[in-house]
């Protein structure tokens, strides 16, 4: 008996290891790895959905539509788009720079429009263009701490709308001169007094890129997202927004290019400077949302997470080099994940000029072939507080078309900083998707000393 005991017990023994080792492999080929299933870190920080409106010119087909009422639909596009209750969103943050007007916090404006619950809390920032990034950020720092799950993300803007300002409080004797709110909140450095365009041809005659390497990456970045366009491919992150005339579709900017028009313009800031009305980013509507989570919380809803958020940071620089912020901060996050250059797939620079790419390429060697395959800001358009949620959505958007796995995103932000987001493309595999109810229910009831690949190991048989 003693004998057919210890018999059966090392046999069985012997087939559980060999069941466990079969598991593990098949974690391994699915690609459900130890980093993948959250053992690097406490918690990861995954996006699972992101919707933006079509970009409106200034003037254009947006701004007759209420600002925190776009931002509304981008927001409930997002949540649309995977079917996600919006009762269980625990914050919502959005980027926004110009909201002079907009009237008392326009966060929670745009939440109750999109009918997100009145007890959810919502918080706007203003990082000038990286606002919408921020959002993002703030919204991760919140989740790895562990006091969010659930943060909808984003940004919004509408230039077309900014008022003027009148001081005349204290009383006015004569005169009194308006201040146009665009510029001066907006488009100038308020430390030196001089406008974003003069700042950059500073730092264009610096490094010495000419009018003809401005207009270069403004033509490609045109051409990239006509293509783009063309294909369907911007469609996948845009959400329908009513208008007057009826429903707008589109980018609006990419209708009115012109490109034998732009080799005419006169330079915009100097004589016979680089920077031109074409190639540069454009005066702009629009909003974007987003939807993170903890990669946890992901897992536990059976939600298919579309990227995964590794690392992000900011620089600070002397406030007229802000362009430089971008290339700077990009820098900080590939030293912060150990990476180089060359391990990065793709590059979202916001071009709030054709400098940045130029930049990317000039002081980190950056392919630029690599940069806004889908087109930049100068096509697309640059709604301030957008722009930084905008360009880690196309990212996503580039890596899940084109097939690369990491993706660095950076953006320059007025007043003299950078800010940048390195994110990692996830494809939940087949094999994991047929366990994954399951996982819904057993995740939150881990055996003890169960790791999490211990988990899916004990799913998987």
């Amino acid at each position: 008996c003693v004998y057919l005991f210890f018999f059966f017990s090392s046999r069985r023994r012997h087939t559980r290891c060999r069941e466990v080792s079969w598991a593990r492999r098949c974690v391994q080929e699915t690609g459900i790895n130890a980093e993948y299933m959250g053992l690097q870190s406490m918690r990861n920080v995954v996006i699972v959905a992101a919707k933006r409106t079509p970009i409106g010119r200034n003037l254009g087909a947006l701004s007759d539509v209420k600002p925190t009422s776009f931002a509304a639909t981008a927001l409930a596009g997002t949540l649309k788009s995977i079917q996600f209750p919006a009762k269980d969103v625990d914050e919502v943050i959005l980027g926004n720079v110009l909201s002079a007007g907009l009237g008392q916090h326009i966060t929670k404006q745009a939440a109750l429009e999109a009918k997100i619950p009145e007890t959810v809390n919502c918080m706007m920032v203003n990082r000038i263009c990286g606002s919408g990034m921020i959002s993002i950020i703030v919204g991760s720092n919140a989740i790895k701490a562990g006091y969010r799950n659930v943060v909808l993300c984003g940004g919004f803007e509408s230039m077309s709308k900014v008022p003027h300002y009148l001081h005349i409080r204290k009383g006015v004797m004569g005169n009194a001169a308006l201040l146009d709110g665009l510029m001066h909140d907006g488009l100038t450095d308020a430390t030196t007094g001089d406008g974003m365009g003069l700042c950059t041809e500073r730092v264009a005659k610096r490094y010495g890129f000419s009018r003809a390497d401005m207009d270069n990456v403004a033509l490609k970045s045109y051409a990239n997202a006509i293509k783009a366009k063309n294909e369907k491919i911007l469609a996948k992150e845009i959400v329908e927004v009513k208008i007057k005339a009826g429903i707008l579709k589109d980018d609006e900017e990419l209708s009115k290019f012109d490109p034998e028009k732009m080799k005419k313009l006169r330079s915009a800031f100097i004589e016979n400077g680089t920077i031109t009305a074409a190639n540069a980013s454009k005066i702009s509507d629009g909003a974007q949302g987003m939807l993170i989570m903890g990669e946890d919380e992901a897992l536990k809803r059976g939600i298919k997470p579309r990227a995964r958020i590794l690392a992000y940071d900011e620089a600070s620089v002397f406030p007229g080099d802000f362009t430089v912020g971008a290339i700077e901060s990009a820098k900080k996050v590939l030293q912060k994940a150990k990476l180089t250059v060359k391990d990065i797939d793709f590059f979202e620079f916001n071009e709030a000029f054709s400098i940045l790419p130029l930049l990317g390429q000039k002081i980190m060697g950056i392919d630029v072939n690599k940069v806004n395959v889908h087109g930049g800001a100068v096509a697309l358009g640059h709604p301030l507080g957008m722009s930084g949620a905008r360009i880690v959505a196309s990212l996503i958007n580039v890596l899940e078309t084109k097939g690369g796995r990491l993706g660095l995103a950076a953006i320059c932000n007025g007043g003299g900083g950078g800010t940048a987001m390195l994110i990692e493309k996830l494809q939940m595999p087949s094999l994991t998707q047929q366990y994954i109810k399951y996982a819904s229910v057993s995740y939150t009831h881990l055996r003890a000393h169960e790791t999490r690949e211990d988990l899916v190991c004990r799913l998987l048989l």
